[in-house]
């Protein structure tokens, strides 16, 4: 199938050409696909003004095709932020769209206790207490209550008890009580990672300028520059819970408030260093290597 034959006469500008070759591509794998296709896209509350025009094309040229599905991630807190923006406005015309829109809450204080209760395996009613305290600490967000588990046992708060001859979960309700939590899990966060060796922390700040995911090229590009074994840092982090390990190709954030934690430990002059030491640096080895893949 020639699409530059079907290519309208207007289409001269560079953007307005990859999305017309997205739109006919994504048309093209669906009429041969042999089941319906999948697109997810998260943190779309971070695209940028050409990828919102993008994923607007797609929408508007598969309104009628009944083999892709649209799966959209995006904070709307994120974007009420920001009312003149143009991920603001981009939203507020999904809802006119033909899109269903599905709000996902944080975990009421029965969701918490079910989660606790799995992970310690002890009976619900043994948790719920405990439950409380985690749920109202880390706002029912999941993520952030294995982050407080993990935190208490580590302060020994949370330990191993032998009651006869069972070995269980046990802990010290007055102390965790007392215990200082921020009410704010970004806090918590940048809080146990500043309580991190400095090499890590700052393997952390790198790895925060580069996205969600880090490639072992740009790892390897970025050990050099700065004369440290970037890859041994990221594996220390990634041992914490910070960071995953994806196919042993590339390092991940293990959640995006992980890697905006992170970017947040730096001042706004610090980010812009970096970021413009670590792009001359990636450009440098690409233009040397003769690679524009990076």
């Amino acid at each position: 199938l020639d699409l530059t034959r079907s290519t309208p006469s207007y289409c001269t500008d560079t953007a307005e050409s990859v999305r017309f070759l997205f739109c006919k591509t994504l048309q093209i794998l669906s009429f041969y696909s042999p089941g319906p296709i999948t697109i997810l896209l998260d943190d779309v509350q971070w695209a940028d003004p050409s990828s919102l025009l993008l994923i607007t094309s797609l929408l508007e040229s598969s309104k009628e095709n009944k083999c892709v599905f649209f799966l959209f991630c995006i904070r709307d807190n994120e974007i009420q932020r920001s009312p003149n923006s143009p991920v603001f406005n981009w939203y507020q015309s999904t809802l006119k769209m033909p899109l269903k829109h599905i709000t996902l809450a944080n975990l009421n204080e029965e969701g918490v206790n079910s989660l606790v209760s799995d992970t310690l395996c002890l009976f619900p009613r043994l948790t719920r207490h405990l439950s409380q305290v985690l749920h109202h600490r880390a706002l029912g967000n999941p993520f952030f209550v294995w982050q407080l588990l993990d935190t208490l046992q580590k302060e020994g708060y949370l330990y191993h008890s032998l009651r006869g001859t069972v070995k269980r979960w046990a802990w010290d309700m007055d102390k965790i009580n007392s215990l200082r939590i921020s009410d704010s899990v970004l806090a918590l966060l940048m809080r146990e990672m500043n309580k991190l060796p400095d090499d890590l922390k700052m393997g952390l700040e790198v790895a925060s300028c580069m996205g969600a995911t880090v490639s072992m090229d740009i790892v390897r590009i970025l050990s050099f520059h700065l004369q440290i074994d970037l890859s041994a840092i990221l594996d220390s982090v990634t041992g914490k819970g910070f960071m995953d390990r994806i196919e042993t190709s590339n390092y991940r954030f293990s959640h995006d408030r992980v890697q905006q934690a992170a970017y947040e430990m730096m001042t706004e002059d610090r980010r812009r260093e970096n970021h413009m030491a670590f792009g001359l640096a990636i450009c440098s080895e690409s233009m040397n290597n003769g690679n524009d893949s990076e």
